[in-house]
């Protein structure tokens, strides 16, 4: 893979960690149960890390570095129903989507990872490749438990 094609992608997984950081900034905004928003508070501010991150990377391999999130109709890379979704500030709805956003982001990731990239660049994707399946993994569990009967708490805004 030439350097061009890896700064390419890079640029790719910036766009989406971006994207994520303003999907869970919407969410932990309106969801109205304080562990929630904690959780999507801090989902939020380690992409905003993944992204400076890989624009250093990506300035260090000679590139330059996305600075916004995705464009046209795929502005927000599986966040695009969250604003209907936290109009009623259900935490189960807001995780749902949530959820859509972070399959978009592991695809993303695993993509990236199963390119022949090596060396600093494969280390700093592998590891937040893992941090978000963490977090996928994470959402994945509060869904099971709502399903199992938790009702998330909800604050009185």
């Amino acid at each position: 893979m030439t350097t061009e094609e890896t700064i390419t992608e890079l640029n790719g997984l910036i766009s989406t960690c971006r994207d994520g950081v303003l999907g869970y900034t919407t969410a932990a905004a309106d969801v109205r149960n304080t562990e929630l928003e904690t959780v999507f508070k801090e989902w939020a501010s380690q992409r905003r890390k993944f992204a400076r991150d890989l624009q250093a990377e990506v300035k260090r391999l000679g590139g330059n570095p996305e600075d916004s999130g995705s464009a046209g109709g795929t502005l927000l890379r599986g966040w695009m129903d969250v604003k209907s979704a936290l109009t009623s500030g259900d935490g189960a709805a807001i995780i749902a989507t949530c959820e859509t956003g972070e399959e978009v982001a592991v695809a993303a990731f695993d993509w990236v990872a199963n390119l022949d990239i090596s060396g600093p660049t494969r280390s700093l994707v592998e590891k937040q490749r893992k941090s978000i399946k963490e977090a996928y993994a994470h959402l994945l569990r509060l869904k099971a438990s709502h399903a199992a009967g938790t009702k998330f708490q909800t604050n009185d805004n």
